[in-house]
């Protein structure tokens, strides 16, 4: 995956987005105007409440890392 840089086009950021969701399905993905990558799921049940329901990095990288630790433990 490649890292989105803070001046790279709407496209760019919503493809990298796409890619994201495809693969992990039940986040939504996020890119705050000051660049920051969100990755939020739920509300989740209650069987599932300890889990981790939000993520945030400052690259596209970091928060799919971050992801691939959470959703393959």
């Amino acid at each position: 995956m490649s890292t989105v840089a803070d001046s790279a086009d709407v496209g760019d950021v919503e493809g990298v987005k796409a890619r994201l969701r495809a693969e992990f399905p039940g986040w939504s993905i996020i890119v705050t105007n000051r660049g920051r990558w969100w990755a939020t799921r739920g509300p989740l049940p209650p069987n599932r409440m300890n889990e981790v329901a939000d993520l945030e990095d400052d690259t596209s990288d970091g928060l799919h890392a971050k992801l691939v630790a959470v959703t393959r433990q």
